[in-house]
């Protein structure tokens, strides 16, 4: 569910806190070998690749999408949160080669026929590598992630987005409830490393 959200104070200020964290970050991994991996995570319309966006514009971080492998499960009434994104794929073809300073190529989700692979991303290595989206900081992927970040903001906020891009034809309770359990069971909010907001304070209080 790719999308961007940028208006009001927010985008920046949140990007902020996440380059200071990396600035703080690198120097505590001497000889690590490769580069520094974190993961943007939240839950869906939070902010997530606005503020990815401006932190590797900021930075030059290589930038990988978990919507890049999104899948549809067959029955999603009776799956988790990782069965919606082809995690292997995701280790074996993005992270893993980055993490070893090689280049990254795969196929990308093809969001417009809602189905199958579109065209080919390819992802050159940087010091710092930025894993943006739904999923990003799953256990699952751990032992690649270095950091992880929460963008937190509020529910009707966050559903109000969703509701702009998405069609009601579209619209999917089953992954929302998977995200919700993610986000309550697997990675809570007190799990993550650094948290940011993803609204204005005014949008926040409502």
């Amino acid at each position: 569910m790719p999308g961007s959200d940028s208006g009001g104070r927010w985008p920046a200020a949140a990007a902020s806190l996440v380059i200071g964290a990396v600035g703080r970050w690198q120097p505590a991994r001497p000889g690590s070998g490769g580069p520094l991996v974190v993961a943007i995570d939240g839950h869906g319309a939070a902010g997530k690749s606005t503020i990815a966006g401006l932190v590797a514009a900021a930075t030059g971080a290589t930038l990988v999408h978990t919507d890049d492998f999104f899948v549809r499960p067959e029955h999603p009434a009776e799956q988790a949160l990782g069965c919606y994104y082809d995690w292997r794929r995701l280790r074996t073809q993005a992270l893993q080669p980055l993490r070893e300073g090689r280049a990254a190529s795969f196929r990308r989700f093809d969001w417009d026929r809602g189905r199958g692979l579109d065209g080919t991303v390819r992802a050159v290595p940087g010091d710092v590598v930025i894993v943006e989206g739904v999923f990003s900081a799953a256990p699952v992927l751990s032992d690649l992630v270095g950091r992880s970040v929460f963008v937190d903001t509020p529910e009707p906020e966050r559903l109000r987005r969703l509701r702009g891009r998405i069609t009601p034809e579209e619209w999917d309770d089953d992954w929302l409830s998977a995200e919700r359990a993610y986000f309550s069971r697997v990675r809570p909010l007190p799990s993550f490393d650094l948290v940011v907001p993803g609204a204005d304070p005014v949008i926040a209080g409502v």
